[in-house]
This record gives C-alpha cells, sequence and structure tokens, in this order.
C-alpha cells in the first residue's frame, strides 16, 4: 500500500503556486456573504471576487469546478446531499497537476525553493456542508493551513484523498463522511507539533479510514472507520521530526477487511483495526475494535497492531500505551506485535488474543 507516498498534487502545487508568487491574505474588518448558483466554475468565480473573511453560500444543485483559495474563506453548501462538487472537464487551478484534480484546495505561501513557507499560512479556512466526488486526486485539500475546519463533507470516490491536508496545524476534521477513496478517507500529515483533531467522523472503503503520518500532536477521537484496508493508520516514515504524541481515543473500529496489494510504495495491507507503525508516545485507549481480519495478503494483520516502520525507513515503536479498549473477533488476533520496538506498555484490554501468545495485556 501506499505507506510511502506523497499526494502528486501537492508537489506539483508549490512549484505552481511559487511561480504564481501567492501570499495569502488574512481576514478583513468588513466581511461579506456572497451566494453561488451551481454550474460550470462559479466557485472559482466567486472566490475570485471575494475578500478575506468573506463567506461564500452555494445552492441547491451540481458545480463543476476545481477550486483554489489562497485566502481566509468560509465555503458552505445547503447539506452534503444538495450541494454537490463535481470535476469540471478542465481547470487551471494551480493546485492541480497533469495527473490529478481537485476539489477544494486552500494554500498558503511558499518560500523561493518551492517549500512551504509555514511562517505565511493560509489561516481560517472552512469547507462545510457539501459533497465533493469523482475528483481524480483529492476532495478537499490544504497545503500550508492553519485553523482549516472541515466539516459535514461528503468526500468520495476520489482517486487520492477524501480530506487531507499537508504541513498544516491547528485543523479540525469533524462530522464529515469519507468512502471508496483510493489513498486515505481522512489524512493529517507532514507536521510537526500539527494541534489537530479528526472527530465523530464516518470514514469507510478507503485504503486507510483515518490516516496520520509523520506528525506530532494530534488527537483521533469519537470516529467510525469500518470496510477500509487499514481503520486507522499512525506511520512515521522518518521524517526529521518522529511521528508520536499522538491520542487514538473511543473510536468504534471494525471489519476493516478491505485488502490493498502490495505496490512499489509499500506491503500489502488488510484485516488491521488500529495500526501504530514506528510512533512513539502514543495512547490507544477506550476504542471498540471487532471483527477485523485480513481479506487478502497483508504485512501484519489484528485489531490493534504495533509494528517497526524502519522499512520504511522510520523507527521501531516506542513508549507507546494500549489500555482499556475492547476487542473481539480479529485475527489472527486482538492484539498483534512484531516485538521491535521498547516501552510499550498493553493492559486492561477488554481481549481474548494476542501475538505472541505471551504478550499479555488482556483481561478476559
Amino acid at each position: 500500500m501506499r505507506f510511502a507516498s506523497r499526494a502528486a498534487a501537492v508537489g506539483v502545487a508549490a512549484i505552481t503556486v511559487v511561480g504564481l508568487s501567492v501570499v495569502p491574505a488574512q481576514a478583513s474588518p468588513q466581511h461579506h456573504t456572497i451566494w453561488v448558483r451551481p454550474g460550470t466554475g462559479t466557485i472559482s468565480a466567486a472566490v475570485a471576487n471575494a475578500r478575506p473573511g468573506d463567506t461564500i453560500m452555494l445552492g441547491k444543485g451540481t458545480f463543476y469546478d476545481s477550486v483554489f483559495i489562497p485566502i481566509t474563506l468560509t465555503i458552505r453548501g445547503s447539506g452534503w446531499h444538495k450541494t454537490v462538487v463535481k470535476p469540471p472537464a478542465s481547470s487551471d487551478n494551480p493546485c492541480n497537476d497533469p495527473q490529478g484534480m481537485n476539489g477544494f484546495c486552500a494554500v498558503g505561501a511558499f518560500d523561493a525553493q518551492g517549500n512551504p513557507d509555514l511562517s505565511q499560512p493560509v489561516r481560517n479556512v472552512t469547507i462545510a456542508d457539501l459533497r465533493v466526488t469523482g475528483f481524480t486526486a483529492t476532495g478537499v485539500l490544504g497545503l500550508n493551513t492553519r485553523g482549516m475546519h472541515v466539516y459535514g463533507v461528503r468526500a468520495d470516490h476520489d482517486g487520492g484523498y477524501g480530506i487531507a491536508r499537508f504541513a498544516s496545524t491547528k485543523s479540525v476534521f469533524e462530522h464529515n463522511w469519507t468512502s471508496y477513496n483510493e489513498e486515505a478517507g481522512l489524512y493529517l500529515g507532514d507536521s510537526p507539533d500539527g494541534d489537530s483533531v479528526v472527530r465523530n467522523n464516518l470514514t469507510d472503503h478507503n485504503g486507510f479510514g483515518v490516516f496520520l503520518r509523520d506528525s506530532t500532536r494530534l488527537t483521533t477521537r469519537d470516529n467510525k472507520a469500518w470496510g477500509n484496508c487499514i481503520g486507522i493508520l499512525a506511520l512515521d516514515t522518518g521524517e526529521p521530526t518522529a511521528a508520536g504524541d499522538m491520542k487514538i481515543v473511543d473510536n468504534d473500529v471494525f471489519a476493516n477487511n478491505r485488502a490493498c496489494p502490495a505496490s512499489d510504495e509499500g506491503p500489502p495491507v488488510s484485516g488491521i483495526g488500529i495500526a501504530l507503525a514506528g510512533v512513539h508516545d502514543t495512547l490507544v485507549k477506550g476504542n471498540d475494535v471487532d471483527r477485523n481480519k485480513p481479506g487478502g495478503d497483508s504485512v501484519i494483520s489484528g485489531g490493534i497492531v504495533l509494528f517497526s516502520s524502519a522499512f520504511e525507513g522510520g523507527a521501531d515503536p516506542t513508549d507507546n500505551t494500549v489500555r482499556n479498549n475492547e476487542l473481539h473477533r480479529n485475527q489472527p488476533a486482538d492484539i498483534v506485535s512484531d516485538g521491535t520496538g521498547s516501552g510499550n506498555v498493553i493492559k486492561h484490554n477488554e481481549c481474548q488474543t494476542t501475538i505472541p501468545a505471551n504478550l499479555g495485556g488482556c483481561d478476559h
């Protein structure tokens, strides 16, 4: 599976945006509401006429657009069953690349080398109450954002991620539903001191339900993940700041039995509820983890698994805590460790089976 990849659109976006010398403006004292009717390119036209801090309201119907957002804006639909955004036939959105088109793309400033200038993020972009579907890359994408808020969004059948943000802080993804996205339903990555929350989302039949990568200070709470290759994945791939200091709590993670075959970007994975792959100081607590079993080949499987990501250039799992979870009918076991790492504490879980058998941690 795609452990190693980053969204292709992100790299191309960085180059293109630098060429345009985009520097995100922030909210102005006077805010306006702009009402937009369905059509082709009508959202982008409204953004071009908007001022920082404005709200763009989308009516009922189907929009064909790919929307670049370099300023503080709120874009809100009439509900995901009423407002639908699909790809246009073509787009000059600078966040797209030849292989992938994004739906909504909030982008901050870049430096002369084409890297995100983290001192100049685009702030407080909100995307809400709409459906974004069928894009070849990502439904809702944030790159170098601060305070990005995505809620009430249905993101499905996108070729990369449903809802994702890179190199960003203080994001909140809540009350969304992400399905049938090739890479992951919800993604937060590449963010030392990310200070972000994923809560109360539904995520099903994606590659990964919730994907947390190369970041610290992320919380995944009260989500429901099913039908994915991995329900919730926390991964360290060896970036300069090790991934960890996360909380994965009170989630319902069940029947993640989809099979993602091996590729040049990673091994096969299937039947994994919650995975800690090379991360440190992460708490996994109060989760219901049920009926996760492999539907095909997998590098490891089980309800909650701890394993090394050294094959990715990452690390062994260290100083993680797995406690007070309820695990039932997971195969080949409820809790699985590959034996790497140190300082991991597994205790007071309601479960039946572990690998190795003497791992401990189950209060039957």
